[in-house]
C-alpha cells in the first residue's frame, strides 16, 4: 500500500509539473488527463463523455471518449516499464473519437480491460509508459503534426495517460500530499522574500 501512495504521489506530482513547465515555457496547448476507467478532461470542469462503443477497425468493444477536437487518425501504442510489451493502445479515428484498449494479464477490471486489438493502424507512434506495472503506470505523449491525436489548433497538446488506475483513496492521498508540498513550498519562498 506505501508503495502506491508513493507511486502515485510521484505521478500526480509528475502530472502538476508538466502542466507547469508547458505554462512556464511558453509551449501553447492544453494538458488533456486521460485514464482507462472512464475518466478524462483537459480540466475538470471539461469532462469528456465516454461510453463503451464497438471500435469498428477492431471489431472490439471498448471504453470510447469523445474528445472536444478531430485530432490525427491513428493508434497510440504504450509499452510496459519492465519490457518492450505493448500493454495498452489508445486509437484515434480522427473524428472526435478515441478508443482506449487494455491487455487484460493484471485481472483488473477497469473499462478498456478487454485486450489489444488484433493489429494496429497507422500512423502510430511507440511510447514507454513511466511507474511500476499493476500498481500504477502513466505516460506523457505531446503529439507533432501527422500523429495520433495531434490537434492543428492547438499544438504542444500534452497527454497525461493513467494506465493502471490506482484506488480512488490512493489517488485523493497522492493529490492531497502533492498539493501540500506546492503549499509549503509556496510559503518557504514566500518566507524568503
Amino acid at each position: 500500500m506505501k508503495t502506491i501512495k508513493k507511486t502515485f504521489g510521484i505521478a500526480a506530482c509528475v502530472g502538476i509539473l508538466a502542466v507547469s513547465a508547458t505554462s512556464v515555457f511558453g509551449q501553447v496547448g492544453q494538458v488533456i488527463y486521460i485514464d482507462e476507467n472512464g475518466t478524462a478532461f483537459i480540466t475538470a470542469s471539461q469532462p469528456f463523455p465516454y461510453t463503451m462503443a464497438l471500435e469498428p477497425d477492431s471489431g472490439i468493444t471498448t471504453l470510447e471518449y469523445t474528445l472536444p477536437f478531430a485530432g490525427v487518425a491513428g493508434d497510440l501504442l504504450l509499452q510496459e516499464p519492465s519490457s518492450s510489451q505493448i500493454s495498452d493502445v489508445l486509437r484515434f479515428d480522427g473524428s472526435f473519437h478515441v478508443y482506449f484498449f487494455s491487455d487484460t494479464g493484471l485481472g483488473q477490471t477497469l473499462l478498456a480491460d478487454v485486450g489489444l486489438p488484433p493489429t494496429y493502424l497507422t500512423p502510430q507512434v511507440t511510447i514507454a509508459e513511466l511507474g511500476t506495472e499493476g500498481v500504477s503506470t502513466y505516460a506523457f505523449y505531446i503529439p507533432t503534426s501527422g500523429e495520433p491525436g495531434y490537434k492543428s489548433a492547438a499544438p504542444g497538446t500534452t497527454y497525461y495517460i493513467l494506465s493502471d488506475v490506482p484506488e480512488p483513496s490512493v489517488m485523493m492521498l497522492g493529490s492531497l500530499g502533492c498539493g501540500l508540498l506546492l503549499l509549503l513550498n509556496s510559503r518557504r519562498r514566500a518566507k524568503r522574500d
